[in-house]
């Protein structure tokens, strides 16, 4: 069996290219790998060398980084030059999927020859990573075998979170003018694949029972289950993410400037760390916070966690499921999670974790957990053994080929 994959998410950088999407497209990758040849189109920024020299190194790279033979396609986004009209780019974005900023990229006229190229080599079976990537197989007009699309976000849901966040009456009408393009090529591109992946078995009910959608079905996000660790005595707080993604940005300054303040008063000694980056791209990171240490990106995640006593995960936006809290929760780490953190997850307020939005309560439920060694261990381990359960990563990648054995 050959197996296409699509992405625009080339991992250029091995090191540091860890957070949540590649961890979720690797499950993927290895889960596949063991059923079908690969060949991969990825569609890279405008300045990458996709010379054929290039091409042979980075095939060779990644074949031995991924531990599988890739026949490797790369095909450039487009350059977009010279200013755009406002009304002009509000039209073509109001009134098409792909014309938005983040889908556009692989669907120009280029584009879609590369991918009829792959196309030529016969693959049995397409696997897209994200929604993005599905616009060169909307717009082309060749027959193609079965489809297999990776939804780990519902677009328009993510989207419309991220109106309610901004201040600006116009700038959530304007915003909201573009939600039923968006739901449109959503709903056009599940239509076309033969089976939708989805992170919850909430986004696939969504899918399913409010719009009829057919061939959605749950992956969870999963983690290789590592050792447990003991809860340390050090009063720490962790918070990790990549911070090109607005969702942790947003969440790591409702940290630090609404729950932050409120732990560290009572708790002077205590200290909060934000892990990741680029951290320049969160606004109070400049701000000298007593008590904040900006770690940057943090090779070893293991140590790290090692001297965290309680995980937070601030979120107020965003879609999919969050893969830090599965993996903090594998390593029996006590979290205090938002509501939307939290979602489509199968953990339980006060059982495995702690779920609080308010800021007030959610600085009040990190200070418990500070001060009492007993229930950081009682969270901890409950909070293992739901992911043991749920998200083992050899359970979920055991389901991803039978899926893809239909």
């Amino acid at each position: 069996m050959r197996i296409l994959i699509v992405s625009k998410y080339f991992p250029s950088d091995f090191v540091t290219r860890v957070h949540g999407v590649f961890q979720r497209f690797r499950m993927f990758l290895d889960a596949i790998k063991d059923i079908g040849q690969i060949d991969a189109l990825s569609y890279v920024a405008n300045d990458f060398d996709v010379s054929p020299a290039s091409i042979a190194r980075l095939e060779l790279s990644l074949s031995k980084y991924w531990d599988v033979d890739v026949r490797l396609c790369l095909c450039k986004r487009p350059n977009v030059k010279g200013p755009v009209l406002k009304w002009k780019h509000f039209r073509s974005k109001a009134i098409g999927t792909f014309s938005r900023t983040g889908f556009s990229e692989t669907n120009g006229i280029e584009q879609i020859k590369a991918f009829e190229a792959c196309l030529n080599s016969k693959p049995d079976k397409i696997f897209v990573h994200k929604l993005g990537s599905m616009g060169p197989l909307l717009k082309t007009h060749k027959l193609l075998p079965k489809v297999y699309l990776d939804l780990d976000d519902i677009e328009h849901v993510t989207f419309l979170r991220g109106i309610r966040l901004r201040r600006e009456w116009y700038k959530q009408l304007f915003n909201s003018a573009l939600v039923p393009a968006l739901f449109w090529g959503e709903y056009k591109a599940i239509q076309l694949a033969y089976r939708t992946f989805v992170c919850s078995d909430k986004d696939k009910i969504y899918l399913t029972n409010r719009w009829g959608l057919n061939g959605v079905v749950e992956v969870p996000n999963a983690v290789k289950i590592p050792e447990t660790q003991p809860i340390t005595s050090e009063q720490t707080l962790l918070f990790i993410g990549s911070y090109k993604y607005k969702p942790n940005i947003d969440a790591a300054e409702f940290l630090l400037k609404q729950v932050w303040p409120i732990v560290y008063r009572e708790i002077p000694g205590a200290r909060l760390m934000i892990a990741g980056e680029p951290a320049e791209k969160i606004r109070a990171h400049a701000m000298g916070i007593p008590g904040v240490e900006v770690l940057g990106f943090v090779k070893d995640l293991e140590n790290l966690y090692r001297y965290s006593r309680v995980i937070c995960a601030p979120i107020l936006s965003g879609g999919g499921t969050r893969v830090k809290i599965i993996e903090a929760a594998a390593y029996g780490k006590p979290i205090v999670s938002t509501r939307i953190g939290a979602e489509g997850l199968q953990m339980r307020d006060g059982y495995d974790i702690l779920i609080r939005d308010d800021p007030k309560l959610f600085a009040e439920a990190c200070i418990k957990l500070l001060t009492d060694f007993e229930q950081c261990n009682q969270l901890g381990s409950a909070a293992h053994k739901t992911i043991v359960q749920r998200y083992d990563q050899a359970k979920v990648k055991s389901l991803i080929q039978k899926y893809f054995g239909d």
